[in-house]
């Protein structure tokens, strides 16, 4: 049985609905939600997840034996003399190679540390998305920020500029003074629109990251950060060296190449093949097992072996080095963090409040006719630069905290 709606609660469900949806689009996007869109939509995750499937790949191959091989023929013949009729010969054979177990087990390892590579490999692909994922919501942070400090800025020189403006019409001021008002009040207005425009690219950076659409009005919800806490050194270098996927990744890769010429060098010994035959002829029948192997006389796999042992060597190596060079890495970000927090301690604490202070000290004296223009407009300008280098300077502490979790991992928080 049908329903009926009526008018009134249909035309107030319609109303309803867009603006329902409007409170939807413009939820504020916060950093854990943002990073959670680009880890599932970004094809660098896809890229992670098929590396760590072609490890599980690998290690399944490694396992299994060669197919067996199975022979037919068919055919008609007769004796030689040719005294009797043509008749119907066959011969079926299934052959199975058998790997030398050596040469077996050693495959087994070296994919085991395939596994291992590759499965670090897609860690270190997810880190690196993630932190670049960071960095954008950051610089899109601060870019909002700087926005909002201009635009009051904006409104303090046009407060100045209006007066001036009534003190040349009271002829306490002169023309002069109200010109370069005005320009400062110019200045601000293109300020903003400039401001405008580097937030307008950093969403886009957002937007681009996301991939999925991201509402027409992006709202961003956070701040950036402050002051970190003391670090110790010895506990992110046992982090780096046990965590950091790269390193994992070339370690099992130079462990991996050990493998294969542990399996070049039992290649020598060769796999054996195994068959089981029947032949029907016209004379004869017959069954059988036979056995067949490589006999290393003249080859005996050294070219292999040689090359597979320079192999290993190499990789080691560049393990080696690229463990010395993140560990050079790591104190240079860890000095870079901690000069970057302590430049946003002092100017939180003492530079940008003092600026504040002789701004105002200096807008009084002006209004009261004890200092000049000239002098407030510096110190207008002095307490903008100091806005805008304590923003630059809370975003280079988040980008520098974000080079170090490059080496130690995303989940290390400096400020905890």
């Amino acid at each position: 049985m049908s329903r009926r709606v009526r008018p009134g609660l249909f035309f107030f469900t319609v109303l309803l609905v867009p603006a329902g949806a409007g409170r939807a689009a413009e939820e504020p996007l916060d950093l854990a939600r943002f990073v959670e869109i680009v880890l599932r939509t970004n094809p660098a995750a896809l890229q992670a997840a098929g590396l760590k499937q072609a490890g599980q790949a690998a290690r399944k191959a490694a396992r299994l034996f060669p197919d067996p091989t199975f022979d037919l023929a068919l055919g008609q013949g007769r004796a030689r003399d040719a005294s009797g009729e043509w008749g119907a010969e066959y011969g079926v054979a299934l052959s199975q190679r058998l790997p030398f177990p050596g040469v077996y087990s050693a495959g087994i390892t070296a994919a085991d540390r395939e596994e291992e590579a590759l499965s670090a490999s897609s860690e270190a692909t997810r880190w690196e998305l993630e932190l670049a994922a960071r960095r954008a919501f950051y610089r899109a942070l601060a870019a909002e920020e700087l926005v909002e400090v201009v635009r009051g800025q904006e409104e303090d020189a046009r407060s100045l500029r209006d007066l001036v403006k009534r003190r040349v019409e009271l002829g306490e001021s002169r023309e002069s003074d109200r010109l370069k008002t005005e320009v400062e009040w110019l200045n601000q207005a293109l300020a903003i629109r400039a401001g405008e425009r580097e937030e307008r690219t950093a969403q886009s950076v957002l937007r681009a990251l996301a991939v999925e659409p991201l509402p027409a009005r992006l709202v961003l919800r956070g701040e950036l950060p402050g002051p970190a806490q003391p670090l110790r050194r010895d506990a992110l270098l046992s982090r780096l060296l046990s965590a950091n996927p790269q390193l994992r990744a070339l370690r099992a890769e130079a462990d991996r190449s050990r493998a294969l010429a542990t399996r070049a060098s039992r290649g020598v010994f060769p796999d054996l093949d195994l068959s089981l035959f029947r032949t029907q002829e016209i004379d004869k029948d017959s069954r059988g097992i036979g056995l067949s192997l490589r006999v290393p006389l003249w080859n005996a796999n050294r070219g292999e072996i040689a090359r597979s042992r320079a192999e290993a060597e190499i990789t080691s190596a560049v393990a080696d080095r690229t463990r010395i060079d993140f560990t050079a890495r790591l104190e240079e970000s860890v000095r870079a963090l901690e000069t970057a927090s302590d430049h946003v301690r002092s100017l939180a604490a003492e530079i940008l409040p003092a600026a504040e202070k002789s701004l105002r000290l200096s807008r009084l004296l002006y209004e009261e006719g004890e200092t000049s223009l000239l002098d407030l407009l510096d110190a207008q300008r002095t307490f903008r630069e100091t806005q805008r280098e304590a923003i630059q300077a809370r975003l280079h502490l988040a980008l520098a905290a974000s080079d170090l979790q490059q080496l130690v991992g995303p989940d290390f928080d400096p400020w905890r």
